[in-house]
């Protein structure tokens, strides 16, 4: 943000080559951080306290929604925010919760495939 305002870098050359780089990605408007974008919307970026917290309340907010991570992070992009890795964090915080576990499908394929078949001993038909 510091670069991006005023053009401040850091002394070390590779800190500042790195900097320079991801810079490239962002832009700044009235003070706040967005992602470069051609096409869609200003998302606004965010830090990890907030990031957290817009989670959990799309997740089990007002509305108990109680979705998965793909549908969290669209609704968060849909509301106009983003930072880097937000699917990863969606699935990290959405199974903490106990109630979505217990209420979660199972699924009834293996997850690997059955021995017999894989060693050639199961004939089929």
């Amino acid at each position: 943000m510091a670069y991006l305002t005023s053009g401040v870098l850091p002394k070390e050359k590779a800190a500042a080559r790195k900097i320079r780089h991801k810079a490239l990605k962002y832009q700044v408007q009235d003070g706040i951080l967005y992602p470069r974008s051609f096409l869609g919307p200003l998302l606004r970026c965010v830090d990890v306290e907030d990031a957290n917290y817009f989670i959990r309340d799309v997740h089990e907010g007002i509305c108990s929604l109680h979705a998965g991570p793909r549908m969290v992070v669209a609704k968060l992009m849909n509301a106009g925010y983003y930072w880097q890795g937000m699917h990863m964090d969606a699935v990290q915080e959405i199974r903490e919760y106990d109630s979505c576990r217990r209420h979660a499908p199972n699924t009834l394929r293996p997850k690997n495939e059955c021995r017999l078949h894989v060693l050639g001993r199961f004939k089929s038909g």
